[in-house]
């Protein structure tokens, strides 16, 4: 049997080899406002910021792979 502390250490070495994480930091003014288009939109904070990121750069940021107007691994 596995225990929770080694296959939590799996998903984290495996999220850090294939992730990259970062932290973004804005007015608190705007909380209100981001999670609001967020909510609206039907995602997470986290998928919005991906979700917009992927559509200025062009990248397919979409953890199942299907990003409306993201360019698809055989497109690349």
């Amino acid at each position: 049997m596995i225990s929770l502390a080694t296959s939590q250490r799996a998903v984290n070495q495996y999220r850090q080899k294939n992730y990259y994480t970062f932290s973004v930091s804005v007015p608190a003014q705007y909380r209100d406002a981001i999670k609001a288009a967020a909510t609206q939109r039907g995602v997470s904070v986290s998928r919005l910021v991906c979700d917009l990121l992927g559509r200025e750069l062009g990248l397919d940021l979409a953890l199942d792979g299907v990003f409306p107007g993201g360019k698809k691994a055989e497109d690349r």
